[in-house]
This record gives structure tokens, sequence and C-alpha cells, in this order.
């Protein structure tokens, strides 16, 4: 057996990361398929390492697609990982965010139908308004709840905060540099960001995925493998 954490980009090297017949003796199948291709698949790949061994199974994909291609997506893996371990997946979650959903009435169409998927195919979301980014930013400050966010300011609002760090002042974000999760790594405070988004949600709580902005779901994926990992830490 290859070692515990190390990438897989598609189920088709999934071998790579466990065999097959080994992979059927797990006792729990979590699948993550994500929107983004690095940044995100990267960082829900990191807790790979704090799972106890052959108890929890996994994987994430990373798409490149819009949310309902995510979603899609979702369906497709959900079926093939079932299909190699002879049983069900016990969670799937998908990881995905507004960015132009909104802009035209064709991806906003394209958005509720993968919300609606969602919910017909009992999966788990973790949206982000406007980015993913958001989550990672809640790891170093609060923001305002009242005050949209576009993504480029979240993104120069987390290269700005990383700056105030002593030695990180001339670090410089970069959308997809993978040094950003490093950082947070580092200098966040997980348990900050999980309370911060939790306070996020319950403000625009009864208020469409779309108008909501900033909201971040994220910390329910983080709040649920924690609570897996932690149960096979105990029993495993």
């Amino acid at each position: 057996m290859a070692k515990r954490g190390k990438l897989s980009k598609e189920f088709e090297t999934i071998d790579e990361v466990v065999r097959p017949e080994r992979l059927r003796h797990y006792q729990y199948l979590i699948l993550i398929v994500c929107e983004d291709e690095l940044t995100e698949k990267l960082y829900f790949e990191s807790f790979k390492n704090r799972i106890p061994k052959e108890t929890i199974f996994l994987t994430t994909v990373g798409t490149g697609l819009d949310p309902l291609g995510v979603v899609e997506r979702s369906l497709e893996k959900r079926q093939e990982l079932a299909k190699m371990c002879r049983r069900e997946v016990d969670r799937v979650w998908v990881v995905f965010d507004k960015d132009d959903a909104d802009k035209e009435p064709g991806k906003v169409k394209r958005f509720e139908q993968a919300l609606l998927t969602v919910e017909q195919h009992q999966l788990k979301l973790a949206f982000s308004n406007e980015v993913f980014e958001l989550w990672l930013l809640l790891h170093l400050v609060a923001v305002d709840p009242d005050k949209a966010m576009p993504r480029v300011e979240i993104y120069e609002r987390l290269q700005a905060e990383i700056r105030t760090k002593p030695g990180h002042e001339n670090f410089t974000y970069e959308h997809g540099n993978k040094e950003v999760l490093e950082k947070i790594s580092v200098l966040g405070d997980e348990t900050l960001a999980i309370a911060r988004a939790a306070a996020l949600v319950l403000h625009h709580a009864d208020k469409p995925h779309l108008e909501c902005n900033p909201k971040t779901l994220v910390h329910l994926l983080i709040s649920d493998l924690y609570d897996w990992i932690n149960y096979y830490s105990y029993t495993g």
C-alpha cells in the first residue's frame, strides 16, 4: 500500500492511494467534489493525515466546472466509488461558489438546478458566496455580514491580513497558489473560522443562497469531517 495522504487526480488512479481490495475494508467513505481543481482539492486532501489508518476513506475530485457540473460529476463519482467498494458511499459533499451564477438567466437556471439536484440526491452542500477564499479569510478576521464582498475584495483582504503578520509582510496572494493554504494553517484560527462562518449563516437565515453575501457553508463540511475523525480516533 502506498503512503497515506498521497494525492490522486481521479478515481482512475485511485489504486495509487490504496489498493482496491484494501479499500473495501474501510469503514466509512467520504467523497468531496470541488469546483476548483487545485486550492480546494488540496485543502480537503490535507485532512487525510488526521484520519486513523483504514477507518475513513476520504477522496477529493477537482472539476473546473460550474455548480451544476460539479453536482453532476459528484453523482458519477459516487457511482464509480460505490461500484469499486461494492457498497454505498456514506457522504458526498459538493463544494462550489456563487461566482457569476447570478449574472444571466441561463446561469441562474443552472445554479438553481444544481441546488435542486443536491436535495434530490441527498448530497451535502458546501457553498460559498462569493468564493471559497472567504472561508480562508475567516481564519484571520471576522467580516461585516451586511457588506457584500466581491471576490476581488476577498482576495485583497486575504493578502492584506496575512501581510499584517510578522515575517509575512511581502506575501502576495495569487489565485490558485497553494502557498495561501500553508499561511492559513500557520497563522489562522480554525475554531474562530467555524464560529464566524456559522454567524454569517445565522445572519442570512431564510435568504436564497444567491442573496447571501458574505456567506460560506464550508464550516459544515469541516465540522462533519472532524466528527467522523474523532469518532474513529476513539473507536478505531
